[in-house]
Order: structure tokens, then sequence, then C-alpha cells
């Protein structure tokens, strides 16, 4: 069956060989472990393969740091500037910037570029040995000399001329820029003239999603670029080909009902989870809106007792996908071995609504389920969930209890548990089946259906 509605739960495939009658089972979105903490809050991360030997780079209380694979964090020097940090990497020299000129990291050095001619920087990136930059609320980019982050041109500058609209951010994709406007995205490509190193391709104005949302409505995995744009709807593009994703109507009423100055928050993160790939969408205020990009289904995630998502920054170090919370000065590693966020409990919810006739007397329900990744003692080591039933949305029992507890038993342990006999339902109502498991423990649910032998 369809989930209606999943929180801290996914869906995947699963293999014909399984011997089960669904394609797809839930199971539990990877807990988090704490790797450093340092003590101020975090404005950036970075990590790039070739820059600096792949070191990731953080930003924290306005200060950068490098952080090494055992989690050993080293301060290398201030940054000057405001706001959160944007990075490149031009050969080996990092450069980061904070809507200042940017500051150039060579292994041995922190220095600010001290050209005159030089942007204070809310975008970079690299492309053809040049540093290219965009400042905050204008519609013109900037080039450095070739090889040379610290000298840029006095006539090295162009706009973005498809659109007069504001750029919101520029990045390399696939070979060329994206300047992502406000009301447009624009392909800007490299040339072989020294004077005109860039311009845009004719024609090459993406109208379709009017822009992106905000600056940070955006999120790159490889060749992919996942968006929000500025219609409020979601967009993939690969080979500069934009085509809409599965849309959720839940996330456009919530982004719609955004003011202005909070739409300008709503930030993306986009990664790879085993065989799943994930674009992840957060929205100031409320829990995220996440996107499984290999079945097609959304699920929401939400941190324990916050009514919102944490996570801010989000980027890949030493085979990990490192976050960083909102405010946070604490670097966090998602893994899929570990039931909790940082020792926190995480609530998983799974609703879900089996079929069955109008004038069915419904005498059971059962749900397929195995319980795994079991603590050999404490809370988790005997896993339970919490299973209503509603219809309609008022709930359905037999005695004073709103939900059935059921313990889950020994690790590996598959269960068809049979719950409390129902009586029947009214015509035309529909009924729902809430599963929650707050355990530290993995539980994957196959399916659920009603009476003996009848599948959902």
């Amino acid at each position: 069956m369809a989930p209606l509605r999943l929180l801290n739960m996914f869906a995947v495939p699963i293999p014909a060989e399984t011997g089960k009658p669904v394609r797809a089972a839930l199971v539990p979105t990877p807990g988090r472990v704490q790797r450093v903490d340092l003590g101020a809050e975090i404005q950036g991360i970075y990590c790039e393969a070739g820059v600096r030997s792949g070191a990731l780079f953080v930003v924290a209380g306005g200060t950068l740091y490098s952080i090494s694979s055992s989690w050993t964090a080293t301060s290398i020097g201030a940054i000057g500037g405001s706001g959160n940090a944007v990075f490149a990497g031009l050969r080996d020299n990092l450069y980061v910037a904070r809507a200042d000129k940017p500051w150039r990291w060579n292994g041995s050095a922190l220095t600010q570029v001290a050209d005159v001619d030089a942007p204070n920087a809310t975008s970079l990136l690299v492309l053809s040995q040049r540093l290219v930059a965009s400042e905050d609320g204008a519609d013109t980019f900037y080039w450095s000399a070739v090889l040379d982050g610290t000298t840029w041109e006095a006539l090295g500058f162009a706009t973005a001329e498809q659109r007069p609209d504001v750029i919101y951010r520029m990045i390399r994709l696939s070979g060329q820029i994206l300047a992502l406007g406000a009301a447009s995205i624009e392909i800007i490509r490299a040339t072989t003239s020294s004077t005109l190193p860039f311009a845009n391709i004719t024609g090459q104005s993406i109208d379709e999603s009017d822009g992106i949302l905000s600056a940070n409505s955006y999120a790159i995995r490889g060749d992919k670029l996942f968006l929000i744009g500025g219609n409020l709807s979601p967009y993939i593009m690969s080979g500069f080909a934009l085509n809409p994703l599965p849309r959720n109507g839940e996330m456009e009423d919530e982004l719609l009902a955004l003011s202005a100055a909070n739409r300008a928050l709503v930030t993306c993160m986009a990664y790879q989870y085993g065989s799943n790939e994930f674009f992840k969408v957060r929205l100031p205020g409320s829990a995220a809106f996440v996107l499984n990009t290999t079945t097609g289904f959304w699920h929401r995630e939400q941190s324990w007792e916050e009514d919102i998502y944490l996570p801010r920054f989000h980027a890949t170090a030493y085979g990990y996908d490192v976050q960083v919370d909102e405010g946070g000065s604490v670097l966090y590693t998602l893994d899929n071995t570990v039931f909790t966020d940082a020792g926190n409990t995480v609530e998983r919810i799974a609703t879900l609504r089996p079929s069955f006739r109008d004038d069915e007397i419904i005498g059971s329900l059962c749900v397929d389920l195995q319980a795994f990744g079991r603590p050999l003692s404490g809370q988790g080591s005997n896993p339970s969930i919490m299973v209503e039933i509603s219809t309609d949305g008022r709930t359905i029992r037999d005695d004073s209890r709103s939900e059935i507890t059921l313990q889950l038993g020994a690790d590996g342990r598959y269960q068809k548990p049979v719950l409390w006999g129902l009586g029947m339902v009214p015509p035309g109502e529909a009924t729902n089946i809430s599963i929650r498991m707050t355990d530290p423990a993995g539980v994957t649910i196959y399916g659920a259906w009603i009476n003996e032998g009848q599948r959902s």
C-alpha cells in the first residue's frame, strides 16, 4: 500500500525474491552521531576532492577550521565579513568569503584578497581556471585572473543579460555556470576570449520555474541540480533540461503561507544513502519535506520535541554525510546503524490506509514487520510499537486506550501481530493505521492487511 504520511521513515524498493507480496517496504531514516563541537555557531561547511587533499573545512564564529578524518579541529584563522560562508577551490587553494572580499588559504597562510576590484562575494565557484563570484542583490558577476584568485581585473565583469533579475546564487554544473535568479535561470559558458572569458548562451534562459525561491533553495549532487522554483514547485536539472519532480501539496501550501522573509530562509540538501537519492527541503519553523527520488515518495523529517527539522548545512567528507544544525556548533554524521539523534529520541510514524469494501466487517488487522539493530540492553533491547486505528480522523478502540502497544521481540524476527477486533466500519469512512515507534531500534514495515489472508 502507498503510505499516506511518513515521519522519519521512508519507502525503499524490495526484491521479488523476498517472497513478500509488496514491492516496497518502510524503513527508518538514518540516525546521527556527534563528531566534534567547535564551541561557536557554524556558518558554513565545505569539502571538495582535490582541494587541500579533500579536507573538511568549517567556518564557526568567524574562524576557519580544518577538520581531520579523525574529527580533530584545527583553527586556521579569522574570516572577516558577515553572514554564512561560501567556498571554492582553485587548484590547491581554498577561497572563502562572507559577503566580503574572499580569503585564501594555501596551506600555510590565510590572507584576504587585497585587490580593490575584488567583489564582496556571496557566491564563489571556479571555471576555466578562474574564480567567479557574484554579490548580493545584483545581476552582475565577476572573474579573477587565470589561476590567481587574488587578482581581479577592473573590467572583469558581466551581467546575466537574458532577464533583468537579481542573481540569488551562481553555481557550476556540468562544466557551465548557472545564474540562479529571482525570475530565471541563465546558462553561462566559458569562451576562448581573454577579455570576455564568460558569456551567456544566446536564448538559454530557463523561465518555467520562475527562477529559484531563495539563495539556498537548491542543492547539487554530482551533475544534478535540485531546486524549489519561485513558483514553489520542485525541479531537477540534469544536462540543462529542467524537469518537474513529484509535487507535494502539503509542502506547497506551507511555502505559500510563508512570509517573504521566511521564504528567503528555505534551504535544500541532496545526498545519496545506499541506493536511495534524497532531495530535502527545509522550511523555517517546520519539519523538512524529503523526496526519495528513487521511489518518488515524499516523507517528512523532524527533530524530537522541536516540531521542526534542525539540520541546516550539509557536506560529504571522508565517506560520511556531515550535518550542522541551525545556529549549532556541532558536526554530526548520518549513520543507518544508529536509531537516535546523537543520543536523543527519534519518533517514527507511518500512517497507512488498507483497502476494504464499504460493507465489510473488519474482524482483525495484521501488520507485517521485522525488528533489527536492537541494543543488547536498556531501552530498545525489547522494542515496541504503538498502533492506532482511526476512521476519518476518529480513533476506533474497544477499550479506553487510543493506542495499542506491541512488543517486537528478537532481532531479525518477522512478526505479523493481530490487533484488536474493530466491528463494522460505517460505509464511506476511510480507515487509517498509524504505527509509531520511539525506541532506539530499527523496524522494517512490509505491509498491513485486514482480516486473515486479505492483503491490502
